[in-house]
């Protein structure tokens, strides 16, 4: 519930009246959708009038313009009102109050609407009275610009539709109306019998909390703090009558205070003090201690929100990371020890001489087992009937190269994915302790530096390291030979490196590594030798089947094309030759970096 109630809005024009009124609007400036600031001068000094229709925090109160809260944001060199966040309303409200003299403040006690009326001149010289209404009435808040002769509208801050509301419409060119009337008691008006008798038959056997619920729902004009300090007493009606009696006449306290925890404010000094002085806080006039009050609530909502939003980025963060590590973890799980297919491997070529064509499964002695309880174990071990024996256990060093590869990069990106996990958890835990906006944005700043920025442009210190992660061997004769291991590098190889005149190749018919041959410019083309060793790095990089007979095709880069809207590495080539490779031949040395054992 909104706080700021009619006693606060009637305390606060009171006390704002004689230092408002038959001035000269000198500034009208907007500082965010629903808040303006009027500046008016007199012959001696400037007055700042803050007018605010936010759904939790609006009001009404003279503020300090040079405080930061209150300066309009700078002005970018070059940009119009449009750009610069001035609205349609501000603009109006500039052209139509700038000069004009603020000739009365009207409102009606027991409600929250004040009317600002103006005295205007336009430009032929006539005179009109215009109207700034300010109604603080929770999400329905708004600040509506009106002539008076004509009730016509000429802007508000938030246009109502009639789709939004079937009581009342605003938006320029419509008659201004005042609210509907909620049928609520007015309590700066209520007699002392008429609230004896509703005392009487809504309180019986209620609780404190309870009388306070019934008070804000019978009368209008009262809010959260206004009826907790009402009922400050309960042993009967007509004591809480004298504190609606005191409210009623302008008895305020000389010193009005507010609790540091922002629970509640006082205006009438009726609030106990019981937890203690040093609890509150105390200020010589109600607006004052309005605006401290407000401010501190938005400094709270402000670090709230930029907390909750830190938060999120975070657990973002760790959401993906626990994704990763659960990744991670699945292909550790699923995964055979490396070392199970390298041995079958050793086993296959122990055993060449009892392996049958056409054989589906070895069962042989396991001497590599080291349990002396069991000297003599065996071992059955799946063989591909259409390879031969060593063809076999080729497959099997190809499969355990692999899965030594994949399983070094799992438990590497496990690693990883914890330490970036404790930092993520400690920074998670330093963001829910901060106390205010500054250790917050340093944090920020702590959070932002360690993520990464895909979008930002790569340095070209970057882009070499990123070239040198792309794997490169040397043929026979001397000519160098790049490959791309998954589309990604299939992609930057094509993009970033290749030049018209290198030599392309890649498996026939079947998924496998983009492989380039480096021409000079001061050659033509690539003896065959080193286009065979590339095309034997293309077919064991492959997913064709291993131990048989594979087609690769090759062509000049120029003749490679890639496919738009496809997958990284998808591409359409032509004018291609072919070299075949066997590859139940054992592994070329100069590959033997690519397989290690």
């Amino acid at each position: 519930m909104q706080p700021f109630d009619a006693l606060s809005l009637k305390t606060i024009i009171e006390e704002a009246r004689p230092l408002l009124l038959n001035r000269k609007v000198d500034k009208v400036y907007q500082l965010g959708r629903d808040e303006l600031i009027l500046t008016l001068r007199g012959q001696e000094n400037v007055a700042n009038l803050f007018l605010s229709a936010h759904t939790l925090l609006g009001r009404v109160s003279m503020v300090d313009a040079r405080k930061p809260r209150y300066q309009p944001p700078p002005k970018a060199k070059g940009s119009t009102a449009q750009n610069h966040g001035q609205s349609a309303f501000s603009m109006i409200l500039r052209k139509n109050l700038t000069g004009a003299t603020l000739v009365a403040i009207e409102f009606q006690e027991g409600e929250r609407m004040v009317d600002f009326i103006f005295s205007c001149v336009d430009e032929v010289g006539t005179r009109s009275h215009k109207v700034l209404t300010a109604e603080i009435m929770g999400r329905h808040s708004n600040l509506i610009f009106w002539d008076k002769s004509s009730d016509k509208i000429l802007a508000a801050s938030h246009i109502v539709t009639e789709a939004m509301s079937r009581m009342r419409e605003v938006a320029a060119g419509l008659r201004f109306v005042r609210p509907p009337e909620q049928g609520k008691t007015n309590i700066f008006k209520l007699s002392k019998s008429e609230f004896l008798n509703e005392f009487a038959k809504c309180t019986a056997a209620m609780s404190k909390s309870k009388i306070q619920q019934w008070l804000i729902s019978t009368f209008a004009g009262i809010g959260k703090n206004l009826a907790e300090e009402i009922l400050t007493s309960i042993e009967s009606g007509e004591v809480i009558f004298k504190n609606i009696e005191l409210m009623q006449s302008k008895a305020y306290a000389q010193t009005v205070y507010m609790r540091r925890d922002l629970s509640k404010y006082s205006l009438l000094g009726l609030l106990p003090k019981s937890e203690g002085e040093e609890q509150w806080l105390q200020f010589e006039s109600p607006n004052a201690m309005v605006e401290a009050y407000f401010n501190e609530l938005e400094e709270q909502e402000r670090l709230r929100h930029f907390r909750e939003k830190l938060k999120a980025e975070l657990a973002s963060g760790i959401e993906k990371l626990e994704s990763r590590k659960a990744a991670a973890h699945e292909q550790l799980m699923k995964a055979d020890s490396p070392e199970i297919l390298k041995k079958s491997g050793d086993l296959i070529l122990a055993n060449l001489q009892v392996i049958e064509p056409g054989q589906l499964t070895l069962l042989c002695e396991d001497f590599f087992c080291v349990d002396e309880s069991r000297p003599e174990q065996s071992i059955e071990i799946a063989l591909d009937p259409n390879l031969s024996a060593a063809q076999n256990a080729q497959n099997y060093y190809r499969l355990f190269a692999k899965h030594k590869i994949r399983h070094a990069a799992a438990t590497a990106a496990i690693a990883q994915a914890n330490e970036r996990l404790s930092k993520l958890h400690s920074q998670l835990k330093s963001v829910e302790s901060a106390s205010n906006i500054g250790d917050l944005t340093l944090l920020k700043e702590h959070i932002v530096e360690h993520k990464p920025d895909l979008n930002k442009p790569q340095s070209p210190e970057t882009r070499k390291k990123s070239k040198a992660k792309l794997v490169q061997l040397k043929s026979s004769d001397g000519w160098i030979i790049y490959i791309g291991r998954n589309r990604f590098e299939n992609d930057q190889l094509l993009s970033k490196m290749a030049q018209p005149s290198d030599v392309w190749l890649h498996v026939l018919g079947q998924g496998g590594a983009h492989v380039l041959v480096k021409v000079p410019a001061s050659k033509q083309n690539p003896p065959l030798t080193t286009l065979k060793e590339a095309a034997e790095v293309a077919a064991r990089m492959s997913k064709a089947t291993s131990g048989a007979k594979v087609r690769v095709v090759y062509t000049q880069i120029r003749y490679v094309k890639k496919l738009a809207n496809e997958k990284p590495g998808v591409v359409r080539y032509e004018n291609e030759k072919t070299l075949e490779v066997d590859t139940s031949l054992p592994i070329p040395l100069f590959m033997r970096t690519l397989f290690p054992a």
